[in-house]
């Protein structure tokens, strides 16, 4: 045979893997009792050679992990006799009999995730005690060319999921939406749905949302609860107008480009007057459209210096660290719910079926919380990473499997054995709390 280089290449029957680190995830999967909760929570299936609900859950995850984009990615998982043979994973559905299973229980296995998801929740609100509880809702469009899902505003076809992230990112809650619903549609109800996600006399310190939280009926339950708000704020003719009468005295600089201000605002139906913080940024000015002439919103854009406005009711903070507080929101919402779309690859759903892609979004985002709990036993260096990155230090160490009388042993390179041993033992120490 012709080659480039002068080696051979030839099979061989050992046992190897290129997921040692995914087995020392999965082993630390088990002893956070993930085969307890999911066959508690999660309907089994009736056909299908009698699978139970973790048998269908746990290898999606390892996939996803590992990852995998769909289904028939789960066949990777399923060769890899390895890794199986490590987790005592003795049979794993096809892809069929998965897309099946997500099919035909797709609204109880969604209720049941959001079970599982609640029983974890507990261990990560140990770990940030203390801390206020800050909740961030925010919207996100999944583009999806199936046959059944709605047209958005994006002018593409898919779905809307609506996604509440706690303190470091913590998936607490996933609304999932048809493509064509509005981000503003029904955020109370999501907020509150959140808030029945904590344990029994928790409660959210503050809320962040973007502009889809504008609104008069979220301020007044904010208020009515004693939970602080941050929201951007539209910019429509009123909020226009009393910035335009703040005089030059009144604004402070903020940064080398940006000065700050702030006015009391209300809205028609909010109970209680609010402050409304004023970012006013300098830019190069640009022509507007004969069209966008009639938005006094868009011609604010076009001015030489752009605004940027903040409603709450914290009457405590200094508006420079309301802006900042606020902004904060972008790595905590925005940057994480990218983690889940683009790092476990939300952003493929398998079905045409509403209820069975909700199903799969939940176990995605287990998998994406328990990737957040699971850094939280990994050294210091690598609890900052992107599963991405992780993949490629931690998960994806070559190792081999042999079998030496009762025993099976792993081995690894030399220079991997330090960390994944401290990491075993720590794994062991959590399934003990």
């Amino acid at each position: 045979m012709q080659s480039l280089l002068n080696f051979k290449l030839e099979s061989t029957n050992e046992k190897l893997t290129p997921r040692t680190g995914v087995s020392i995830l999965g082993e630390y999967l088990k002893g956070m009792n993930l085969e307890e909760f999911c066959n508690a929570d999660l309907p089994k299936a009736k056909r299908n050679n009698g699978y139970s609900a973790f048998q269908f859950i746990y290898p999606l995850i390892l996939m996803l992990h590992s990852g995998g984009r769909f289904l028939d990615d789960i066949r990777e998982i399923k060769v890899d006799k390895a890794l199986t043979t490590l987790l005592k994973i003795e049979n794993i559905p096809t892809a069929s009999a998965f897309s099946k299973y997500l099919c035909k229980h797709g609204i109880k296995g969604e209720e049941g995730m959001r079970k599982i998801n609640k029983k974890f929740l507990k261990r990560f609100l140990k770990s940030i005690k203390g801390e206020d509880l800050i909740l961030d809702i925010d919207a996100t469009f999944i583009e999806a060319h199936k046959s059944t899902a709605m047209w958005s505003y994006k002018d593409a076809p898919g779905y809307m999921p609506m996604v509440g992230h706690i303190n470091g990112g913590y998936v607490i809650d996933v609304d999932f939406r048809e493509g064509n619903e509005a981000p503003a549609k029904e955020n109370l109800e999501f907020i509150k749905q959140c808030q029945q996600q904590l344990p029994l006399g928790k409660k959210f310190d503050r809320v962040r949302i973007d502009s889809a939280g504008y609104q008069a009926s979220i301020f007044n339950y904010c208020d009515k609860e004693e939970i602080l708000f941050t929201v951007t704020a539209k910019k429509n003719k009123n909020v226009f107008e009393s910035i335009k009468d703040m005089k030059n005295d009144e604004w402070a600089i903020f940064s080398k480009r940006e000065k700050v201000a702030e006015f009391t605002h209300t809205m028609q139906d909010t109970d209680n007057a609010f402050r409304m913080i004023v970012i006013k940024k300098d830019i190069t000015p640009t022509l507007p459209t004969m069209e966008e002439y009639i938005s006094d919103e868009v011609m604010m854009q076009h001015q030489d210096e752009i605004y940027y406005c903040i409603a709450t009711n914290d009457n405590d903070l200094s508006p420079e660290e309301i802006i900042k507080l606020h902004r904060q929101r972008g790595e905590t919402s925005e940057n994480k719910i990218k983690e889940l779309k683009n790092g476990f690859n939300m952003s493929y759903l398998p079905s045409s079926n509403l209820e069975a892609n909700a199903f799969y979004f939940q176990i995605g985002t287990l998998a994406y919380n328990l990737f957040l709990l699971f850094k939280q036993i990994l050294d210091k260096n690598l609890q900052k990473h992107t599963v991405k990155t992780i993949r490629y230090k931690l998960y994806n160490i070559a190792g081999k499997v042999v079998s030496h009388a009762r025993d099976t042993i792993l081995k690894v390179n030399e220079e991997f054995i330090e960390l994944l041993q401290r990491i075993r033992r720590l794994a062991y120490e959590e399934s003990l709390q």
